[in-house]
């Protein structure tokens, strides 16, 4: 496990509004990974035997094709 870096804004997002859109982008995708990453720990403990946890179920993701 590695903890991810949050995404640095480049210098374009003050002057392009889809540098900025995709700044946007990273960090939604950044935060939703992070989230994704405790719900897996939560989980995980929760089956080892950790009282008191209240774990999101796990995220289904339609594959593609």
């Amino acid at each position: 496990m590695q903890v991810q870096p949050k995404p640095v804004p480049p210098d374009e997002v003050l002057t392009s509004r889809i540098a900025g859109e995709r700044y946007d982008n990273a960090v939604e995708a950044w935060g939703e990974e992070g989230w994704a990453t405790v719900g897996r720990l939560c989980r995980f403990f929760d089956v080892m035997g950790m009282k008191g946890l209240s774990c999101p179920p796990p995220e289904i993701r339609p594959r593609p094709g």
